[in-house]
């Protein structure tokens, strides 16, 4: 009786102790498998998925994405055997992108901004296929000059991203240089790629590169002049200065005429309507009756004002004036036309000395 109970007691303790075991073992197990979890939640995972995604973005032509999976997956810690991979596959993704710099190799003028934007087109190149890339971020700056322009945008469809220039401020060494470029913000830190930027070099278009069409408004005393003399020998000594030149106009229309030089739109667009460009000269020639002395003798003075203005953008860009030039003679008439006459020949004298700075007066 007391050899069964002895055994009973001896197989039960024997079971427990086995269950006890068995369940030690098993929370060690789950112990293990929970340090695994957590070592696989870790950075490097993150690094080994972010070089697939990149893959992936490439097979999609997502340039993008790729570049930007590329970098952060660099910046990750751990996983050394991934480095060669990760940095393979952006070399080789640099290396197949490409750029141009697409735009009219246009002279520029002061003012202005010009017609068609520059294009700055970004693609991805396989041997002899070329995959524009799209939704790249593009940035814009001014290395040489002052402009208004696009600073920012993104790549279309074709590759392309636009810069509107629309206004040409300044030059340096009659030059303007504007570079573009990609840029991806990526955690807060700015990544470029330097073979990818691309220039667009500008050159300043000179007066003398532009048609100036010149309207005439001459009145001696009280008589409007409709073929001016005075007005032909003005513009002859512009085309002997090397300016390409249009007789555009001799007014009558005084009125019209002052409102156009004085700055009202609405005037100076009728002008702009009828004529070939956008440089004006208007040259306003009159004379004024002045003094008798006796019968038969008279004095008249005469004012000459040049001011050639650029029609687009309403600006002056050369002014010139002479004013209270005297003639004589044995009519108003004729005093008036000597007026006129002294007047011009000053006035051709002044404008010899001054138009080696109309380019400067831009």
């Amino acid at each position: 009786m007391i050899k069964r109970f002895v055994c009973s007691i001896a197989i039960v303790l024997l079971f427990y102790g086995c269950a006890t075991r068995k369940e030690v073992i098993q929370k060690q197990r789950e112990e293990v498998i929970v340090e695994e979890n957590k070592t696989i939640e870790l950075a490097p995972s993150e690094k080994r998925d972010l070089l697939v995604k990149a893959k992936n973005y490439l097979r999609h032509r997502d340039y993008t994405n790729a570049l930007i999976s590329i970098v952060r997956a660099e910046k990750i810690e751990g996983y050394e055997e991934l480095n060669n991979e990760i940095s393979e596959l952006k070399n080789n993704l640099i290396e197949n992108l490409n750029a141009r710099a697409i735009y009219e190799k246009k002279s520029v003028e002061i003012g202005k901004g010009l017609a068609v934007p520059l294009k700055y087109m970004v693609f991805y190149q396989e041997g002899e296929v070329i995959y524009p890339a799209f939704n790249i971020p593009v940035t814009f700056e001014i290395m040489k000059g002052k402009a208004q322009i696009t600073k920012k945008g993104f790549t279309d469809t074709s590759g392309v991203a636009d810069c509107e220039v629309s206004k040409v401020e300044s030059l340096i060494e009659d030059e303007m240089v504007i570079t573009a470029g990609i840029y991806l913000e990526i955690e807060g830190e700015t990544f470029t790629i330097s073979k990818l930027q691309r220039d667009f070099t500008l050159h300043y278009k000179s007066i003398k590169e532009q048609t100036i069409s010149f309207v005439v408004f001459e009145k001696n005393l009280d008589e409007v002049v409709l073929h001016s003399t005075s007005g032909k020998l003005i513009e002859d000594f512009f085309i002997e200065n090397g300016f390409s030149i249009l007789h555009g106009i001799d007014e009558y229309n005084k009125d019209l005429f002052i409102d156009a030089t004085s700055g009202n739109i609405d005037s100076l667009n009728e002008y702009k309507n009828r004529l070939d460009s956008n440089l004006i000269a208007f040259t306003h020639i009159e004379s004024f009756f002045s003094s008798k002395v006796s019968e038969g003798f008279y004095f008249a003075k005469s004012n000459i004002t040049l001011k050639i203005v650029d029609a687009e953008t309403n600006r002056i860009i050369f002014n010139s004036v002479i004013e209270g030039v005297k003639g004589a003679g044995n009519t108003e008439e004729k005093a008036g036309r000597k007026a006129i006459t002294d007047a011009t020949r000053e006035f051709i004298n002044k404008l010899n000395s001054e138009i080696e700075n109309i380019e400067l007066d831009i």
